[in-house]
C-alpha cells in the first residue's frame, strides 16, 4: 500500500450536482469551440504556407530574371561607355579633319579629286559616323534607364508579396498558439474540477460510513481513531521535546526539496525524481536531508516520533485515513502556515494545499 488513491467508479457520481454539471458542460462547450477554431485557423496557416511557398518560387524565378537583367544592364553600361568613347573619338576626328588637309589626303585618293572635294567628302562621312554614335549612345541610355526601372519595380513587388504573406502567416500561427494554450487551460480546469469533485465524493462516502459506524458503536469506540491494524486506536502522542537546531536544518532541506517537486505528476509507486506518490514524495524530501524513510505510509508512521497537532513543525509528516487504502492510507509534508505539499492522486500533480484538503488529519509524525 503506497497511498494510491483511485477514482474508478466515481465518474457516474461526479455530475450529480446540477451546479457542477453545468460547469462541466460549459467547459466542454468552450473546449469544443476552441477545437473548431483551432482547426479552421490551422487550415488557414496551411493555406498561407502554400501561398508563401508559391510566392517564394515566383521570387526565385524573378531573381533569375533579375540576374539576367543585371547582365543585360552591365552590357548596356559597357556599350554606353564604348559609344561615349566613340563619340568623343569621332568628334575629335571631325575637328581634326576640318583643320588638317594632310589627314584628309591620307585617307582619300586626292589624285582624282580636289582638296576641297576631299574635305567635303570627309566631312560628310565624319558627320554620318558622329550621328550614328549619338544614336547608339541615346539608345543605350534608354536601355539602361528601362532596365533599372524594371529591376527596382520587380524587386519591390516581390518583396512586398513575401513580407505580407509571412506577416499574415505569423499572425495566424500566433492565434493558433494562443488558442492551443487556452484550450490546454480549459482542459486542465475541467480535469481539476472532475478530480476535486471525485475526491469530495470519496470524503463524503468515508464520512458517511464513519458516521454510521459511530452510531452503532459505544461512545468510547466512536471517538477512537482507527489504527494501522484496522480497529485498534492509534496511541495518543505524548509530550515531545522541542526539535533541535540540527533537526530544524534538516527539516528546512526536506521542505525545500518537497516544494521543488511541485508540478510533477502523481504516479502510483513513484519516488522521484520525475514523478511521485504521496509516501514517495515525503521519502524523497527527507532523503535529501539525510534521513531514510520506508516507502509506505504506515511504516513511516511507525518509525517517526508521534506529535500532537499543537506541536506540529515544518517538515513533519501529516497522515490521513483513505476511503480506499484504509487507516493512514495518505500522507503529506507539513510546510507551515496550515499548509502541506503533497502528491494527491492519479491525474493530479504535486501541489501545495491546505492541511485539510484531503480531509482531517488523524496523526502526525516527526522523522
Amino acid at each position: 500500500m503506497l497511498c494510491a488513491v483511485s477514482t474508478i467508479g466515481l465518474w457516474a457520481s461526479v455530475g450529480s450536482s446540477p451546479a457542477f454539471a453545468g460547469t462541466i458542460s460549459s467547459d466542454r462547450a468552450q473546449a469544443n469551440q476552441l477545437v473548431s477554431q483551432i482547426a479552421a485557423e490551422s487550415a488557414q496557416v496551411d493555406h498561407l504556407a502554400f501561398e508563401y511557398d508559391k510566392a517564394q518560387q515566383q521570387y526565385q524565378q524573378t531573381a533569375a530574371q533579375l540576374a539576367q537583367a543585371k547582365a543585360e544592364l552591365a552590357a548596356a553600361v559597357k556599350s554606353e561607355a564604348v559609344s561615349r568613347a566613340q563619340l568623343r573619338a569621332d568628334a575629335v576626328a571631325a575637328y581634326m579633319g576640318d583643320e588638317s588637309a594632310g589627314a584628309v589626303t591620307a585617307v582619300f585618293d586626292t589624285s582624282s579629286m580636289s582638296s576641297v572635294a576631299a574635305r567635303a567628302e570627309y566631312q560628310q562621312v565624319s558627320d554620318s559616323h558622329l550621328q550614328g554614335a549619338i544614336d547608339r549612345y541615346r539608345s543605350d541610355q534608354r536601355i539602361v534607364a528601362q532596365t533599372k526601372s524594371k529591376l527596382a519595380h520587380e524587386q519591390a513587388a516581390e518583396q512586398v508579396t513575401l513580407t505580407s504573406i509571412a506577416q499574415t502567416s505569423q499572425q495566424a500561427q500566433a492565434a493558433v498558439n494562443q488558442e492551443n494554450l487556452q484550450l490546454s487551460q480549459v482542459k486542465a480546469n475541467l480535469q481539476q474540477a472532475l478530480l476535486q469533485r471525485a475526491h469530495a465524493i470519496e470524503l463524503q462516502r468515508a464520512r458517511a460510513a464513519a458516521a454510521r459506524a459511530a452510531a452503532q458503536a459505544a461512545a468510547q469506540a466512536a471517538q477512537a481513531v482507527p489504527g494501522p491494524g484496522g480497529g485498534s486506536a492509534l496511541p495518543a502522542p505524548g509530550p515531545v521535546l522541542p526539535p533541535s537546531a540540527s533537526w530544524q536544518q534538516q527539516a528546512a532541506v526536506a521542505v525545500k526539496t518537497g516544494l521543488a517537486q511541485v508540478g510533477k505528476p502523481y504516479v502510483w509507486g513513484g519516488a522521484g525524481p520525475n514523478d511521485f506518490d504521496c509516501s514517495g514524495l515525503v521519502m524523497y524530501a527527507w532523503e535529501a536531508a539525510g534521513v531514510n524513510l520506508p516507502h509506505y505510509s504506515v511504516s513511516q508512521y511507525d518509525v517517526t516520533t508521534h506529535v500532537p497537532a499543537s506541536d506540529l513543525q515544518p517538515g513533519d509528516i501529516v497522515f490521513y485515513n483513505s476511503p480506499y487504502d484504509g487507516a493512514l492510507g495518505h500522507e503529506a509534508l507539513y510546510i507551515g502556515g496550515g499548509q502541506v505539499v503533497q502528491a494527491p492522486m492519479t491525474g493530479m500533480n504535486v501541489q501545495v494545499t491546505s492541511i485539510t484538503w484531503a480531509g482531517q488529519p488523524v496523526a502526525y509524525g516527526q522523522p
